[in-house]
């Protein structure tokens, strides 16, 4: 397992083996990848998303640089929508 800090996210990377991918003719492939999940903070008490990413569909290679660099192609996309739920979530969890 590998975390990173990307952005002010903390992102965690966990090696997973038979993801599974719907193929173009319908059937299902079994992919090695990798479990991303992205928290606000260290103590990973507020989680922003969780996806999985396969290889040869996602990520070309099976390496932790590849998978790092699709996490912060996402965090680049929805990195408006990650502060947004850290917002929501600090306001709600202010509210008495």
């Amino acid at each position: 397992m590998e975390n990173m800090l990307y952005h002010g996210f903390y992102v965690k990377f966990t090696p997973l083996k038979n993801i599974q991918r719907e193929k173009k003719d319908g059937n299902i492939a079994l992919c090695d990848g990798f479990q991303i999940e992205i928290f606000s903070d260290s103590s990973e008490e507020i989680p922003l998303d969780a996806f999985t990413a396969a290889v040869g569909l996602e990520i070309l290679n099976n390496s932790v640089q590849d998978v790092k660099q699709f996490a912060k192609d996402v965090i680049d996309s929805e990195e408006k929508e990650y502060l947004r739920l850290i917002s929501e979530y600090e306001s709600n969890d202010n509210s008495p």
